[in-house]
């Protein structure tokens, strides 16, 4: 049963995703940036430290798949991540949502959002691309929040 949950968030998370990948796809790529593989920046041992999953997700591979022209995303068991070139279009779009929170201490800017569907989402802008984690919440947040905030750090240093 926890493992149908966990998957239906992760969809959830995904499907709610899908407006911004598509905006990002109409912005023009990070100065010509390269294509960054999401998946490659963090091994899978690694992204369990912060945000574990249950044993039985383990053996589930993860899944890269581009976004545009210079953008990425990876799917791991318990967190969605993307990088995307920067767009304050994007930024604009979470922050219409209401609720953002402001963190400081990762990146160049970075906000937070409790998603009520169930997942916790960190924008973090990184020079001319944006870091996007949407994390499992397991039905509380804030013994998540800490985890995805390491782990986007872990991110950053990866992409600086």
């Amino acid at each position: 049963m926890t493992r149908f949950v966990n998957a239906a968030l992760i969809t959830i998370g995904i499907v709610f995703a899908c407006p911004l990948l598509l905006m990002a796809q109409t912005q023009p790529s990070a100065a010509g940036s390269p294509r960054v593989k999401a998946c490659s920046l963090v091994p899978k041992e690694e992204v369990k430290r912060y945000l574990p999953w249950e044993s039985h997700f383990g053996h589930l591979p993860t899944e890269e798949e581009p976004i545009g022209t210079s953008g990425s995303s990876c799917g791991y068991p318990s967190v969605f991540v993307q990088i995307l070139p920067f767009s304050q279009t994007l930024i604009d779009s979470a922050s219409k949502k209401g609720g953002l929170e402001t963190i400081s201490g990762i990146g160049n800017e970075a906000y937070f959002y409790n998603n009520l569907n169930g997942y916790a989402e960190l924008y973090v802008k990184v020079g001319k691309r944006l870091l996007t984690l949407q994390a499992n919440v397991q039905g509380n947040i804030e013994s998540v929040k800490p985890g995805v905030l390491r782990l986007a750090k872990v991110f950053v240093e990866k992409l600086n």
